[in-house]
């Protein structure tokens, strides 16, 4: 039967129809997807506060190690993304489950050998990062679990992605709320040890953590399995082929290593924060515990402007891919500069909801108030980086996010707190400084570019792949 207009438009939004209501139904459910990610941190780190600024101490330093681990893998999921959206736009159904496969078996490599290192040298980690030995045995402890789970966590990376690529961000969003409402339930449980459960402390919350992403990718597995959701992973798809191989590590090496760059500088700040000792590590933790929940709206417009971009460039609909990021760029720098503006007239109301040691209130709130006036910068650096992620150019946004991290951040964060005696107040402002150059740079570089041309081609049955790195 033939489809109505209408109903052709509805079935390939994406491709078609108003660009403002295809991102808001691509952005929405991501945003909750990331927002049920996030409540897992302020979960965890809400009721680990209740054991003390230590015990707060001791998760937030592990952090950037985590991300540092993951950000292998997690950029070769965005390889998956942009390249599933090329060819859903191209109508190459078949290249899809091709691919799920190869990203499965390929990543599911990955994340075990990552696991294996984090978890026999977890304790060594966050020695050398300079924690205080008073929380080295809890956070070591907590990685060590979290470690242990990794493999689950890469699972829903690949199913989450793969789906983002195809249109369908509601099922991951459903998914990561159940998951998340089983980690807030089992939280306290096993960190306070009520009921007939041991009191487990910080390591409880790695335990709760893990399991809940356990019952959400054995499901996500059955649902890639069984087909029900257009896509269907095989034994056959599995099999290493070396051409597709290539192609996801030539796309997603550049987003490995720009996630590997936001992580170690991440971790080099860390270390420069716990120079000012563990208040400072406390309130550092905590503020960006709260700055992850605006840059949830953040991710989901610049992962909806990876899906558009991919599928529109797919489709051969290039003015509308441009159209599609540069509203992204507005919508995204307006809001999140909005909300920059409540955290820096109230930061108090914020950090307290975590701890109210005063001296955690005092130093949290000057860091809230000069990254607060930087939000919309942000989020527009995110969008751009994703703009270019959706295009397959991944070479840009490594660029960007590793001068971002690297030379405004880390080497200017120790110009002004260690040399020029500002303390850690000259680390907030280095994080500031990096978050708008950061945007300023990407900005000027999407500009000057021609992004939109097809990393996938189709020639007769055969399809040819072409890396595009400018």
């Amino acid at each position: 039967m033939k489809l109505s207009k209408e109903k052709l438009i509805e079935k390939n939004y994406i491709t078609e129809g108003p660009i403002l209501r295809s991102m808001l139904k691509l952005s929405l459910p991501i945003m909750i997807s990331q927002f049920m990610q996030t409540l897992y941190n302020l979960a965890d780190t809400l009721w680990v506060g209740k054991l003390g600024a230590n015990a707060v101490a001791s998760i937030s330093i592990s952090f950037p190690l985590l991300f540092l681990m993951i950000s292998i893998a997690a950029g070769m999921t965005i390889a998956g993304t942009a390249i599933i959206a090329q060819h859903k736009g191209a109508g190459n159904e078949n290249e899809i489950n091709q691919m799920l496969g190869q990203l499965v078996s390929f990543i599911g490599i990955l994340a075990i050998l990552l696991a294996g290192i984090g978890f026999i040298f977890a304790r060594q980690m966050v020695t050398w990062m300079g924690a205080d030995p008073s929380i080295i045995s809890d956070s070591a402890g907590y990685l060590r679990i979290i470690f242990s789970g990794m493999p689950f966590m890469f699972g829903f990376f690949i199913f989450s992605s793969v789906l983002r690529g195809i249109g369908d961000t509601v099922t991951p969003a459903k998914m990561m709320f159940g998951s998340v409402f089983l980690n807030i339930i089992l939280d306290p449980v096993l960190i306070f040890g009520l009921g007939p459960f041991p009191e487990l402390g910080v390591q409880g919350a790695a335990v709760a953590t893990i399991f809940s992403r356990a019952v959400v990718t054995i499901y996500a597995i059955y649902l890639l399995v069984s087909g029900r959701k257009g896509i269907r992973l095989t034994w056959a798809n599995m099999k290493p082929v070396k051409e597709k191989i290539m192609m996801i590590v030539k796309i997603g090496l550049p987003s490995s290593v720009e996630q590997s760059m936001i992580a170690l500088g991440q971790l080099f700040m860390t270390t420069l924060v716990t120079n000012f000792g563990t208040m400072t590590l406390a309130a550092y933790g905590i503020v960006n515990r709260i700055i992850s929940v605006p840059i949830i709206l953040a991710f989901g417009i610049s992962a909806s402007a990876t899906t558009m971009v991919g599928q529109n460039i797919g489709a051969d609909k290039k003015g509308r891919a441009e159209k599609s990021a540069n509203l992204s760029m507005i919508v995204v720098f307006a809001s999140l500069s909005m909300i920059g503006i409540l955290t820096f007239i109230k930061p108090t109301l914020f950090i307290s909801f975590f701890n109210n040691a005063p001296e955690v209130l005092t130093i949290g709130s000057t860091y809230l108030r000069i990254s607060g006036l930087t939000f919309g910068f942000i989020g527009l650096m995110n969008v751009i980086n994703g703009i270019f992620k959706g295009a397959g150019r991944t070479v840009p946004p490594m660029i960007i996010s590793t001068a971002s991290q690297w030379v405004f951040r880390v080497l200017l964060g120790y110009l002004l707190a260690d040399l020029l005696n500002l303390g850690q107040t000259g680390l907030w402002w280095a994080i500031a400084t990096a978050n708008v150059a950061g945007a300023l740079i990407g900005f000027v570089w999407l500009r000057l570019v021609n992004w939109t041309t097809k990393i996938v081609k189709k020639k007769k049955v055969e399809l040819e792949f072409e890396v595009q790195t400018n």
